[in-house]
């Protein structure tokens, strides 16, 4: 075990194990619970996926971490592909704007090894009882950085790692998006400059970010919903896909419509000159139809 001091955060303990299913590796700290909540007191959804990506970074530029090893020779670019998210009941009741700080223990683990992506889980828990908060599964390309396209993984790495994978790995789901129907709501959203990355890329929050505008437009402006029973304010599982790329001053055109069979099931579309960026599936909880932004 190890100490290490974070930006924001209390101390932070690193914890690191390997497991016949994989390496594993272990953060226990304390953040803010006030980050999470927007002026309407309520859990900001995009706040979660900005700190998940910092948990990630975090564990990939921490020495002996399990995941930090597993990068550690390889100096290309990572890009996001897919993502499942998954926001248990008990993290709407205790990331509250009242409790200031809150302990948590967050794990990531590797789950499969592809000839150019990575898969691996991430959960956070309440350290006090070991409550799982929130969890997602996480599909990664590795990208030469200056060809811009996928590139293999070095033999050293394949070797290194497996072991771990030869038999029940996890898996995503292949990327299949739906097509919207002809009475599906879109609003057209130009990307601001404070939306990209250092790549010069939209931030993969900023996604979730439109998706929700979206949603909140279709709801307040037009009347859009007429099934939809979910509670905007909570979001349960977010599948999110990301196809193609796009930068400052780019407009792009989000689409969204109501599930042909859940009523708490919203789809979305991020497309540019009718070229699809990105694609995500929302479940809500079930509740009132609370129009709130997130």
């Amino acid at each position: 075990m190890s100490s290490l001091k974070f930006r924001n955060y209390g101390p932070i303990e690193l914890h690191k194990t390997v497991t016949t299913n994989g390496p594993a590796t272990r953060l226990e700290y304390q953040f803010n619970g006030t980050d999470f909540i927007n002026l309407k007191n309520k859990v900001d959804l995009s706040k979660i996926y900005q700190h998940l990506t910092l948990v990630r970074t975090l564990y990939a530029y921490t020495s002996g971490s399990a995941f930090s090893e597993a990068l550690g020779s390889i100096t290309d670019t990572f890009f996001l592909i897919h993502s499942t998210t998954k926001l248990e009941s008990a993290f709407y009741k205790k990331v509250k704007k009242n409790d200031v700080w809150l302990k948590v223990k967050t794990s990531i683990k590797l789950l499969g090894l592809g000839k150019s992506t990575l898969l691996f889980q991430m959960a956070v828990s309440d350290s006090s009882d070991d409550e799982l908060l929130a969890s997602t599964l996480v599909k990664l390309a590795k990208v030469d950085s200056v060809a811009r396209r996928s590139s293999s993984f070095p033999d050293s790495f394949a070797k290194k790692f497996a072991e771990f994978f030869k038999t029940g790995t996890s898996q995503l789901p292949m990327f299949r998006p739906l097509k919207a129907p002809h009475n599906s709501f879109s609003h057209q959203f130009v990307i601001r400059p404070s939306d990209t990355d250092s790549n010069g890329h939209t931030s993969n929050y900023v996604y979730t970010e439109l998706c929700l505008d979206c949603a909140h437009l279709a709801a307040t402006k037009r009347d859009y919903f007429k099934r939809f029973t979910g509670d905007f304010d909570q979001p349960k599982m977010v599948e999110r896909y990301f196809a193609k790329e796009c930068g400052e001053g780019d407009t792009v055109k989000v689409v969204v419509w109501e599930d042909g069979d859940s009523t708490t099931v919203l789809h979305f579309q991020v497309d540019k000159d009718n070229v699809l960026l990105f694609h995500a599936n929302f479940d809500f909880y079930s509740g009132n139809h609370t129009l709130s932004k997130l």
